[in-house]
């Protein structure tokens, strides 16, 4: 089999594997769910067992392992600086350190939305495209610059970071320790805590009937079907 690597996505609430080809062909892929509340070691452990799973599925060992996380890396050290949506913000975790040992292959970590823009340069719509913005929306909000064809990470990795800017100075806390920014106001948790608050005033009647009066069962996809 030719040489094949390993992908791992940590969200805030699930985390994604996958073993794939160089030409982007999926081989295996697996999703847990994060459980950040349990530390970073534990989550790490998890990480790196699901993806031993696909490793026996597959039959091979991945030459090298990537990892897109929600926050700032030190990429040269594979070291953790801040995950502003896990708990305990993950700082300062030897993430590609425990990563590697435990699996067996060299382990690099960038960005998470900036892998996804890294990603959707090579196989997606950004093929051939010289100059691109990538948003993404989920737990919390991110973003990806690419221009002359190259993805731009600026001198802390942090182009690109959209979901941290400050839109309303007095606006929510957030987990970065601002208030107001982006991921505060239209985030999945922003969005599912305005869904409940119509809900409980009476504005809401079709999300109502779709979780049958129940809080805990709001999401947004149930939002967008109520809508």
């Amino acid at each position: 089999m030719a040489e094949i690597y390993a992908g791992v996505d940590l969200g805030g609430t699930t985390v994604k594997c996958a073993l794939g080809a160089v030409d982007g062909e999926i081989v295996a892929e697996k999703s847990i769910a994060t459980s950040a509340h349990e530390g970073a070691d534990s989550v790490l452990a998890r990480i790196a067992a699901a993806v031993d799973e696909l490793i026996t599925e597959a039959g091979c060992r991945p030459v090298a392992l990537g990892m897109g996380v929600p926050g700032l890396v030190d990429i040269a050290s594979g070291v953790t600086r801040f995950l502003p949506n896990l708990a305990g913000h993950w700082r300062d975790v030897p993430a590609g350190k425990i990563l590697s040992e435990a699996v067996g292959c060299p382990a690099q970590l960038l960005n998470d939305v900036r892998t996804a823009t890294l990603g959707e340069l090579a196989f997606g719509h950004g093929r051939g495209i010289n100059t691109m913005a990538f948003f993404a929306l989920g737990t919390g909000v991110g973003g990806g610059i690419v221009v002359d064809g190259r993805l731009r990470l600026g001198p802390l990795g942090a182009a690109g970071e959209l979901g941290h800017m400050t839109i309303l100075p007095d606006g929510p806390p957030c987990g970065c320790g601002s208030r107001g920014c982006v991921e505060t106001l239209v985030g999945a948790p922003a969005i599912v805590a305005e869904g409940i608050r119509l809900m409980r005033i009476g504005l809401a009647p079709h999300l109502r009937e779709l979780v049958d009066g129940d809080i805990t069962r709001v999401t947004p996809r149930e939002m967008a079907e109520a809508a």
